[in-house]
């Protein structure tokens, strides 16, 4: 390549680094992203103990045919649903999680601990103590019915044909790395994702059942991962920070190559800016199988 085409390739990168940036800033600032926002902000994060209650009440729940979706999405309390123009469907039950019961404290100005029960002992200032646990009920969205909530942008999967060899070169260029790149029919086969790094088997799956603009454009996010996330640093960095790597690297060289993702790169980046998480984050990494999919 000669001296003009990198600076030729350069410009490209830059620019489309600059679109992404603009864009991605434009989204989460408008007023559909903001009232997500809102919305967020009154549902409580839940510890990874109550995390796993809430899943097997679900579980249950849609084994039974109470619930018409397999997984949790959105949880709070009855009331809370009320504040939000909600109320939860006649017949539905709650999912039994675990509140902490908590106490203020007075301040001892004896020795600490004499004369006060052991769970009261906050110091000469007094606070908040953690005295047990008592169970409550939240319910999950696809329990209730009323107001529609508001939701941000999602992610749409790219139409049409890819650019001619870009699916292959993709390819090939996570094979020079050590793994073997195959497919899989569905979304369902892979958890919902689009595609999946699987850094055991050191192998590459990507939905078969896409036009091939879309199967180029996640080949390049998994390609992403692959080279920024195996070891290392990389490998330690949060979840949402990969994600937001990956898909700026398939947006980027998509858009050097001819490729333009926007209708799905600028919500899927967006969606990865940290909102309270619903589920632990998962062992693969899984273009599409986060809060954007």
């Amino acid at each position: 390549m000669s001296r003009g085409d990198r600076h030729a390739a350069a410009t490209t990168v830059a620019a489309a680094q600059e679109v992404l940036a603009r864009e991605v800033d434009r989204l989460v600032s408008g007023e559909d992203w903001q009232r997500f926002l809102r919305l967020q902000s009154r549902l409580h994060g839940y510890s990874f103990g109550n995390l796993l209650l809430i899943e097997a009440a679900h579980r249950v729940a849609f084994q039974e045919g109470r619930v018409a979706v397999a997984e949790p999405s959105m949880v709070a309390g009855f009331r809370t649903w009320q504040s939000l123009g909600r109320h939860v469907i006649r017949g539905q039950r709650g999912y039994p999680i675990l509140a902490p019961l908590v106490v203020r404290s007075r301040p001892d100005p004896a020795v600490p601990g004499e004369g006060a029960a052991p769970e009261k002992r906050a110091g000469p200032t007094g606070g908040r103590v953690v005295v047990g646990f008592r169970v409550v009920h939240v319910f999950d969205v696809s329990q209730t019915d009323g107001a529609e909530l508001p939701a941000p942008p999602v992610p749409s999967l790219l139409v049409g044909a890819a650019p001619v060899g870009l699916l292959q070169r993709a390819g090939r260029l996570i094979e020079r790395e050590g793994f073997i790149v195959g497919s899989a029919p569905d979304a369902a086969a892979l958890g919902g994702a689009n595609g999946v790094t699987d850094w055991t088997a050191r192998r590459v799956l990507v939905r078969a059942d896409m036009d091939d603009a879309a199967r180029a454009k996640t080949l390049l996010h998994e390609a992403g991962h692959v080279l920024l996330h195996g070891d290392g640093a990389g490998r330690r960095l949060p979840r949402e920070v990969k994600e937001v790597e990956a898909e700026s690297v398939a947006f980027v060289v998509g858009s050097a190559c001819g490729l333009r993702s926007d209708v799905y790169s600028f919500p899927y980046v967006a969606a990865w800016f940290p909102l309270p998480a619903m589920s632990p984050s998962t062992t693969c990494t899984a273009e599409g199988g986060g809060s954007a999919s």
